[in-house]
């Protein structure tokens, strides 16, 4: 039997990236390349699912966040954020998903 799928909101992927991108950030740290791999490459997936809903400043600030991604994975290379930055940006959209789908 197959269900109607619904789209989830724009801002569920973006709630969801962000518990992606802290993930890089503490697989960085313990230095398991292999575990920081994953999670990046979950993070671009999820950063293309939300460039497909064709929003022009989401895509904007997608396209800032993928570099700065990629830079963050490269040996020897700091980023342009850092952790407590990058809660700041993705928390509203964490505490709104909690609120809406709990």
């Amino acid at each position: 039997m197959q269900g109607n799928k619904t789209e989830r909101p724009l801002y569920f992927y973006v709630a969801n990236l962000g518990s992606e991108v802290q993930r890089i950030f503490v697989w960085k740290e313990k230095g398991d390349k292999e575990a920081m791999q994953n999670a990046y490459n979950r993070a671009v997936s999820i950063i293309d699912k939300i460039k497909s809903f064709n929003n022009e400043s989401a895509n904007a600030e997608m396209n800032i966040l993928q570099k700065s991604l990629k830079e963050l994975i490269l040996e020897n290379k700091e980023s342009s954020f850092n952790r407590n930055q990058i809660s700041s940006y993705f928390n509203p959209f964490a505490l709104r998903v909690m609120s809406i789908f709990n």
